[in-house]
């Protein structure tokens, strides 16, 4: 096979190539022990699954989108349209990660709107009941244990410390609720619990990731304030595009 033929298989620019020894170097040895194409390009690329509740919230750059190693789901809001585009999607293209990329709301006035972070652990936040003005989950209820896999004293807690690590974003704590929350007393038991940032599909990344055994990442950006429903005091434009930065780097060192 020739250096030629190798370039088209991997979509290596020819300057790339032309201008990294190293590679060409690696690419001839690889010649001579006859080792397959698909293999070489396995270990160069890592096939990556992004999940996003909406279109507008990922934007892959020209260069990730002409990448075939990546793959763009778009999979509506909420838990159960999440979990059945990832599952639908991991058959389809047999990803070795998945990043779920989108905006949340922040509990902690101390990550400013637009702050990129990664959610080390998510809960459901709203299995249980509220009774007698008093909110009890499914975990105290007795009906599911908080330490039965894939929880962990009821959090889903992301075990790939080296991605989380890799990252270099801030790791918060977050909650993944069906109602997005303004209540004030809901919001400070919320708090009390060790939320920092809440969305509406993050929960059910980290519940198929780690029941599937596949490596994962949550990446958020603060676009507001919970319980602070006036639009004009959100930042969607700037959140999404610090976003977007953030995921094309990340992207960039896998």
């Amino acid at each position: 096979m020739s250096m030629r033929k190798i370039r088209q298989e991997l979509k290596i620019s020819k300057y790339f190539f032309q201008h990294n020894e190293t590679l060409n170097v690696l690419v001839r040895k690889l010649i001579n022990h006859r080792i397959k194409i698909t293999t070489f390009a396995s270990i160069l690329f890592m096939s990556i699954l992004i999940i996003s509740a909406t279109s507008f919230e990922v934007k892959l750059s020209p260069l990730l989108r002409k990448r075939k190693d990546i793959n763009l789901a778009i999979s509506g809001v909420g838990c159960a349209p999440t979990v059945y585009s990832i599952l639908k999607a991991m058959r389809l293209f047999e990803p070795q990660m998945i990043i779920q990329a989108g905006i949340a709301g922040s509990f902690d006035k101390n990550l400013t709107l637009g702050k990129v972070v990664a959610v080390e652990k998510d809960v459901f936040g709203d299995l249980g009941v509220m009774e007698n003005n008093s909110w009890k989950s499914v975990f105290e209820m007795d009906f599911i244990n908080p330490n039965k896999r894939p929880f962990k004293k009821n959090w889903l807690e992301n075990p790939n410390k080296r991605v989380l690590s890799q990252s270099e974003l801030p790791s918060v704590s977050a909650v993944t609720v069906n109602e997005i929350t303004t209540n004030k007393q809901r919001i400070r038991l919320l708090q009390q619990q060790g939320a920092s940032v809440e969305s509406m599909e993050g929960a059910a990344l980290h519940y198929v990731g780690i029941m599937e055994k596949i490596p994962f990442l949550q990446v958020r950006t603060i676009s507001n304030f919970v319980g602070e429903r006036n639009k004009s005091k959100w930042d969607l434009h700037q959140s999404i595009k610090n976003l977007n930065v953030a995921l094309d780097r990340i992207i960039c060192s896998l």
